[in-house]
């Protein structure tokens, strides 16, 4: 229940002192001029505790953005690899500076869109205009630490992030190497001064990992046997924070093999399960650098307007040609999303028009004798 009581100050001014005192809660004061208003905010706030939203508003009145960014940059981020902790902390820094100085409390969709608005429209470097993706991630990351925020620290009721709009991302490049285009390349890293390029390139199409998944293979994330027809690699740490297994066949276990015993050769007989595949030779625990070699083998290879993601992308479009479903292609790539992979539907066109070929056949025949149909009504 509320208690209103009237003061005066030395001058003889009124003021009216409210108390709220409700069992399960700690008591609420708040002094006002008016006693009306006093009134007004007393049974506001006995409504909003009943309702159990009072408490976190004055929860999120408390705390500013910026102890929010703050607190999460310390439990949440730095546990993370150290690049992910370089790329969101510029992210943090960046909200920080935007509205870091506000409470949690003021924090509104329309505030978030007018700093949307000011990012999208601040040019990178000369005059080149800020891409989509790259606002769409900078909201992303906001709303995650509203969302841990709401969910594990309680410091907010909910976010206003659903309220937001995202801009308009395409970006579902889908660029893959042709027969022609694979051959020339595999042939060019075979021949480049960077002795582990021709394996990569072909690892990289075989199973569809991602370069730092690939480049961070240690020989303890393969399962290798001599009588095996594949190998299994297992990937304990992916973008999507997901355990992942592929089975190496082909070509690229051929590689694999070879690894093993070039790597056996040059270590006495003896294998370290933690080495890289990858390793550099100035630092044998980080992987080597390709990206000069890469670029060399693509100019020589005569291939344009490519990327190394692109051979993720590559993959995923063989699997399709190849008639893999989109949850096979989704579970090889490790996507938890279908989505992902609808870019790659037009590929297995071939596949499904094969598919209808085998019903339409089963059931009406090769030969559909046309002439044994009813005639069409005449159209006059």
């Amino acid at each position: 229940m509320a208690t209103i009581r009237e003061r005066r100050d030395a001058q003889g001014k009124k003021s009216y002192h409210v108390q709220i005192r409700l069992k399960g809660f700690p008591p609420q004061t708040k002094s006002f001029d008016s006693k009306t208003i006093a009134k007004q905010w007393a049974a506001h706030v006995e409504a909003e505790l009943r309702a159990g939203r009072y408490m976190q508003r004055v929860e999120a009145e408390r705390h500013t953005v910026g102890e929010l960014l703050e607190k999460y940059r310390n439990e949440v981020l730095t546990p993370h690899k150290p690049e992910r902790v370089r790329d969101q902390g510029l992210i943090l820094n960046w909200w920080e500076s935007k509205l870091g100085v506000y409470s949690l409390a003021e924090l509104s969709p329309a505030l978030i869109g007018a700093c949307r608005d000011e990012l999208a429209a601040t040019p990178v470097g000369k005059d080149k205009p800020r891409a989509p993706a790259t606002v769409v991630r900078y909201l992303a990351t906001l709303s995650h630490v509203l969302s841990v925020a709401v969910k594990e620290w309680q410091w907010l009721e909910e976010s206003p992030m659903p309220k937001v709009s995202k801009p308009r991302v395409s970006n579902e490049r889908v660029r893959h190497l042709t027969d022609e285009e694979r051959k020339r390349l595999i042939k060019a890293a075979g021949e480049s001064a960077n002795t582990y390029l021709h394996a990569i390139v072909i690892i990289a199409i075989s199973t569809g990992m991602r370069y730092g998944e690939l480049m961070n293979l240690r020989w303890r994330d393969i399962t290798l046997a001599e009588a095996d027809r594949y190998a299994l690699i297992v990937l304990e740490r992916t973008k999507n924070g997901e355990r992942r297994g592929l089975p190496v066949t082909g070509a690229a276990l051929k590689e694999i093999r070879r690894l093993r015993a070039q790597y056996v050769r040059t270590h006495q007989g003896r294998t370290n399960l933690n080495a890289l595949l990858f390793a550099s030779e100035s630092d044998p625990d980080k992987p080597v650098q390709i990206r000069k070699a890469w670029d060399t083998t693509l100019k020589r290879a005569r291939i344009e307007n490519f990327r190394f993601h692109d051979l993720r992308h590559t993959t995923a479009s063989y699997l399709a040609m190849g008639g893999a479903t989109a949850p096979e292609i989704a579970e090889i790539l490790g996507h938890k999303d279908l989505k992902m992979v609808k870019r790659y539907a037009h590929f297995g066109k071939d596949h499904i028009a094969k598919v209808l070929t085998r019903m339409s056949e089963a059931r009406f025949g090769t030969d559909i004798e046309l002439e044994s149909a009813q005639p069409l009504p005449d159209a006059t």
